[in-house]
């Protein structure tokens, strides 16, 4: 992602794994000032530049400011011209996400936003479903806060199953059809994010984690800010 500056990094990894190429799922997000028709058609060509693996799995406008409108028009394009096999938004929560799936010949299939135990974000889901569009969450742990993972429900659970709290959370998010990435830089906890598919939780412990949703997020920047702070920065190429 051109914000992150690690796309030639990742492209580097991709290419000498020697894992073929369609067993890899890479996702990639355009910042604001790529936005608008034919701008972001340029800044998709130096991505794929950058990460040299062909084609982009999943790309996503960074955030809801700036000339949104073209920008999803030109990814359509992309997706037409085999350089985007499928395409999102990232933090449209304002009516803007409306705007750009009515407007949008291809739907979003994804839209990545906070979300996680208490911010479960069930109003947005409902919003989302006529367009068929699923979450992905960020912050699935809540940004790691100590007070969401141990809740008595998670401790309780994790002791049942032989799992970590963390492990319980993630498990739920699957299962309520939630997309999850949980940042790690530690290999036994991706190795432990990655061991959640040899149980199930019940209806009835499903409900009793619905219930710990307080509605509070933890990115609470409002939009007239997003406006300023989002549009007055650019990453350099």
């Amino acid at each position: 992602m051109p914000a992150y500056y690690n796309e030639r990094s990742v492209g580097e990894a991709v290419r000498e794994s020697g894992i073929p190429r369609e067993e890899i799922w890479v996702t990639s997000k355009l910042w604001p000032s790529e936005y608008g028709e034919g701008r972001t058609m340029e800044g998709i060509d130096k991505m794929l530049e950058r990460l040299d693996i062909g084609y982009i799995d999943l790309l996503l406008l960074h955030q809801q400011v700036g000339e949104y409108m073209g920008a999803w028009r030109d990814m359509e394009k992309a997706v037409a011209q085999g350089k985007v096999k499928t395409i999102g938004l990232s933090n449209f929560e304002s009516e803007r996400l409306e705007e750009v799936c009515e407007a949008a010949e291809v739907k979003p299939a994804v839209l990545q936003v906070e979300c996680h135990p208490y911010f479960q974000q069930n109003e947005l889901k409902k919003r989302l479903a006529p367009y068929g569009t699923v979450i992905e969450a960020w912050y699935p742990i809540g940004h790691g806060d100590a007070d969401l993972i141990n809740e008595p429900v998670f401790t309780k659970l994790a002791e049942k199953y032989e799992k970590t709290n963390v492990q319980i959370i993630l498990r739920w998010h699957i299962q309520e059809g939630t997309i999850i990435f949980p940042k790690s830089t530690n290999p036994q906890h991706i190795k432990d994010n990655f061991d959640i598919f040899d149980f199930e939780l019940t209806e009835e412990e499903m409900e009793q984690i619905r219930a710990v949703d307080k509605n509070v997020r933890f990115f609470t920047v409002p939009l007239e800010q997003q406006e300023i702070q989002f549009t007055a920065w650019a990453p350099e190429d």
